[in-house]
């Protein structure tokens, strides 16, 4: 099976052990090669590498969170190190001061944004009374009426 080249049905059977570099160092320069020169076994490899990628960094954040959640309830339980507390603390403060810092920018925004649109609905208003002043110099209005009382 696995003398001489490898063939792609060998490379389907071996890449998740070469994904997870469990194969020997012969058989993993075998396979190696063989994505080298298959464009289509390099992109099945390609695929299930970002698949097992992503899971494994959904896994890490997962786990960090527990951790995260863990060290809190412990924390809220009085069960921490003095150490760890300040820690948890500095960070807490942290988070409201960051907290604090994104709610002033937000608001800074809506506030450019009212503005904004005030001035844009004043812009509108202006035009169209220009236009209905231009109108009125012109008496375009009256000529009008008088074209169609003509006919």
């Amino acid at each position: 099976m696995l003398k001489g080249n490898l063939t792609c049905e060998d490379i389907s059977r071996l890449i998740l052990p070469y994904i997870d570099d469990k194969l020997n160092e012969d058989k993993r320069n075998r396979v190696a090669l063989h994505l080298r020169n298959c464009p289509f076994c390099m992109e099945k490899y390609r695929i299930i590498k970002s698949l097992f990628d992503t899971i494994k960094q959904k896994n890490i954040q997962r786990a960090k969170k527990f951790q995260q959640y863990k060290l809190l309830s412990a924390y809220c339980d009085n069960e921490v190190s003095q150490n760890t507390k300040d820690n948890i603390e500095a960070s807490l403060a942290l988070s409201c001061d960051l907290v604090r810092r994104v709610l002033k920018i937000n608001t800074l925004k809506k506030i450019l944004n009212d503005t904004f649109e005030k001035k844009f609905e004043n812009i509108e208003l202006n035009l169209e009374k220009k236009v209905i002043e231009r109108l009125k110099s012109q008496s375009i209005a009256s000529r009008i009426k008088k074209f169609f009382l003509k006919n």
